[in-house]
């Protein structure tokens, strides 16, 4: 199960940096943990770009998304990530 928070609505834009920044510093070993960071990564990204209507946060979340869908494919196909 992942550690990472399911609910973000109510957290700072500091909270947000903060936690993805330990998200990135945590090792990831598995696919399955990889797509959970790219889940959480989409997630933080996708608030940032709602919030501040910023572009490049969506372009963020976009490819977090393609990268998580991607690696959920290759779980599901057994294959390597």
């Amino acid at each position: 199960m992942s550690d990472y928070p399911t609910d973000l609505s109510g957290l700072s834009g500091a909270r947000l940096v903060r936690l993805f920044l330990e998200a990135v510093d945590t090792p990831r070993t598995t696919p399955a943990e990889w797509a959970e960071f790219f889940d959480f990564k989409a997630r933080v990204f996708t608030l940032i770009a709602e919030r501040d209507g910023n572009p490049d946060a969506a372009q963020a979340a976009e490819r977090a998304r393609v990268n998580r869908d991607r690696v959920l494919n290759e779980i599901a196909n057994g294959g390597e990530v």
